[in-house]
């Protein structure tokens, strides 16, 4: 899936030819030889110098229409100055005539430094419809986190407006296989207009262009092994249209490049080695432990947090020495690492930033595996000159989280003693875990562990959560490949802030080959040019499109806010061990309007149709007749005890035409045990509901919509397991994120 060499010197050659001309932007016809040797049809054309080139043997090439082109590496848009006129295909003096004349009418938009016209271009003119379909936009942009970006959009004048004010540009990651190619476009909604009309060959040309394209767009990228001397910065194919003759041609076209020598971003490497020492150390030392109970101490808390662990492995530093208690056991408080009575896997450094190179300087020798730099940068220092004073001291196999980071929490567990620096004393922030704790958060944020913590404290979803901060050493990839093979983490979810250069790449490729689900959240989706069109429509999309496009592509679910987030969480966690067979959901709730709101929350999921047998147990449940028993979600109303209400829930869970069940509880009624004083009783709807659970393989969710008065009824089913959610909009989007993930993936 890659070029051939013979294209590649076709297309470098191009290049050379251009730079040996002063140049890093190419003619509108030498785009159109990069498409020839890409095998994409290009109109016939010549370029001329001058004038005076133009002959009637030159003419002759040519049909009774054509079109003259300015050619000037310094006019972006040629026809908004004049620069592109249609003519007659007549004498040769006509068209030189008109070629001076529209040269000066270019000219004439310009005061002071008039830009450079090189010469000439006559294209045979190419008819064609402008109605939306028949013009097509090619665009590629090198973002610096994800490399090579192409987007794929209406073409034409107009194609920057109508890409931000009417349907954005389609973006993908380079190189797409002619499948994965033909696939996408399959996608569009112009598709139908094709087939409406009977040319659903139309969708095919587009489908081979964006392959040869995105070929072309990797091979010339900074992600490529480089075999092409030359890197695409920028490309615009504007428009390739449908001609009346049914042949797909490129009509215009713009490109900027570099020579390959000339970049200076790199895609990194992925390192796993040693982050063992990080979730599972072999002794750690804390640095920057006070013996002094009346100042308030980082170091101190962290050391709490180890002690509370009950690991006996636990070493504590203090330049003054000394010592200190917890819960009666003292401990040395030891003057340097040198002092200390045996070798430590991991060091947690809670000491001033300003002394962190010396710390390194002291671990040479010392067999320390890994160090988390709680502490931030110094206060005199830019991160970029700090993390230069690093490189020259980090001993070789030492691995560094942070530096300004919270550190690491990871569950105790048979085989693991368990860490935890994230330091908030646990009366304050309690981590909840059990034995099915299983997933991760990953976050450059340690404010926002802070609050996933609490808000999912007690599903007791995480086995492990770490805090990275600024990427230092330990890259967001290198955590992602880890916990991909930690065979206890079955959900990986991440925040993320931004990458680092290549980094965007090195997640896309890793995350399409991770078979577990990737859930994640990306502050910064609307900044300023996140929308904004640029001065070519290659750079039509923003950072944030760029991202949300290469999840999508790799099968990473994003969330759009932050609630989604903690949401899908949840439902991917609790429910891992229970996956769809198919996409057809039914609900039980007991009030209308729920039911309502459900269906309007339905995107991948579909309504189930109740089996006859199904709609026979439900009359045999409904004895007051008060419920629509065809109604594929069950509004049981207000009067359903407990009893009922989950016989109405095991009667679809027992439906073979029922892939997955919602259930929503609007607790109030008096009907139902779901009060503090009555909501553990064995006979409530909390337990039959867990029993249910329990039963059954399918997937369930729970909402309920009440206040923290009720936390006791959703707490019942959260310890066994249940994703339960304070509204049914979130339960239902929760539920179809799962099961489309699981059945895209099967």
């Amino acid at each position: 899936m890659y070029l051939n060499s013979d294209i590649i010197q076709k297309i470098d050659a191009v290049f050379s030819k251009a730079l040996g001309e002063g140049r890093k932007v190419l003619y509108e016809f030498e785009v159109y030889e990069i498409m020839k040797a890409l095998g994409i049809q290009v109109p016939n054309y010549v370029f001329v110098k001058d004038i005076n080139d133009v002959t009637k043997e030159a003419l002759s090439k040519f049909g009774n229409e054509i079109v003259l082109k300015i050619v000037s590496a310094e006019i972006s848009h040629k026809q908004k100055v004049g620069g592109v006129k249609k003519i007659n295909n007549t004498e040769e003096l006509y068209v030189q005539f008109v070629l001076n004349k529209m040269k000066e009418d270019v000219l004439s938009h310009f005061t002071g430094q008039k830009p450079s016209i090189k010469g000439f271009l006559i294209v045979d003119f190419i008819e064609h419809s402008q109605a939306i379909g028949y013009e097509t936009l090619f665009g590629l942009k090198e973002d610096f986190a994800f490399g090579p970006v192409l987007t794929l959009s209406k073409g034409g004048d107009d194609a920057e407006f109508f890409a931000k004010y009417y349907d954005p540009a389609n973006i993908f990651l380079p190189p797409l296989s002619l499948d994965e190619a033909k696939k996408f476009v399959n996608t569009l909604h112009i598709r139908k207009k094709f087939e409406s009309i009977g040319h659903p060959e139309y969708i095919d040309f587009m489908a081979h262009a964006l392959h040869k394209i995105s070929l072309f767009a990797w091979e010339y990228s900074f992600c490529s092994n480089a075999k092409s001397e030359y890197i695409i910065k920028a490309l615009d194919i504007n428009p390739i249209v449908i001609s009346k003759d049914n042949e797909f041609v490129v009509i215009d076209g713009y490109a900027e490049f570099i020579k390959r020598e000339e970049n200076t971003i790199n895609l990194p490497n992925i390192n796993i080695s040693n982050l063992d020492a990080f979730f599972n150390p072999k002794g750690i030392a804390v640095i920057g432990v006070s013996a002094d109970v009346t100042k308030y101490s980082l170091g101190r808390e962290i050391a709490h947090l180890l002690h509370d662990l009950g690991r006996d492995d636990i070493y504590f530093i203090n330049q003054k020495g000394g010592s200190i208690a917890f819960d009666s056991k003292e401990y040395q408080l030891y003057k340097s690492i040198s002092d200390l009575p045996v070798e430590v896997d991991l060091v947690v450094y809670t000491a001033p930033a300003k002394f962190t190179i010396d710390l390194f300087k002291e671990l040479h020798g010392k067999n320390v595996k890994g160090v988390i730099l709680i502490s931030g940068i110094p206060q005199d220092i830019k991160y970029s000159d700090f993390a230069k004073e690093l490189d020259k001291v980090v001993p070789a196999n030492v691995r560094v989280i942070g530096p300004n980071c919270m550190g690491i929490f990871y569950a105790p567990d048979k085989t693991n003693k368990g860490l935890n620096t994230l330091f908030i004393e646990q009366k304050r922030l309690e981590i909840k875990y059990n034995q099915n704790s299983n997933a991760v958060l990953i976050t450059q944020s340690g404010a926002l562990a802070v609050t996933e913590i609490d808000k999912l404290q007690n599903a007791k979803l995480f086995k492990s959560i770490v805090s990275f901060g600024n990427k230092y050493d330990v890259k967001i990839t290198d955590l992602l490949s880890y916990f991909a093979n930690n065979k206890d983490v079955d959900v990986l979810s991440l925040y993320i802030e931004g990458f680092d250069a290549g980094e965007g790449r090195r997640f896309f490729e890793i995350s399409k080959d991770i078979k577990k689900p990737i859930i994640v959240y990306k502050s910064g989706r609307t900044d300023v040019g996140a929308k904004a069109a640029a001065s070519h429509t290659a750079s039509m999309t923003g950072s944030y499109d760029v991202f949300k496009a290469a999840c999508d592509q790799a099968g990473i679910i994003t969330a759009e806010n932050i609630e989604d987030h903690y949401d899908y969480i949840k439902v991917f966690s609790l429910l891992s061990n229970k996956l769809p067979k198919g996409n057809k959901v039914s609900g039980v709730v007991n009030a209308g309007f729920e039911s309502t709101v459900g269906a309007d929350e339905l995107r991948n999921l579909e309504v189930a149709k109740l089996s006859s047998n199904t709609i026979k147990r439900l009359n045999e449940i409904n004895k007051y007749g008060l419920v629509d028993t065809n109604a594929p979600f069950l509004d049981i109303t207000p009067m359903a005890d407990d009893k009922m209400y989950a016989d109405y829930v095991e009667a679809i869970l027992q439906d073979d035409n029922v892939d997955s069940v919602f259930v929503a509880v609007v607790p109030h009624t008096i009907t139902l045990k779901t009060i503090p004083e009555n909501c553990h009783d064995p006979e409530g709807l909390a337990n039959l509901l867990v029993n249910l659970h329990r039963k059954y393989s399918k997937p369930m969710v729970v909402s309920v919509n009440a206040g923290r008065y009720y936390q006791d009824f959703i707490t019942i089913m959260e310890d066994a397991g249940i994703p339960v959610y304070t509204d049914i909009r979130a339960a239902i989007k929760s539920l179809d994120a799962f099961v489309s993930f699981h059945l895209r993936n099967k």
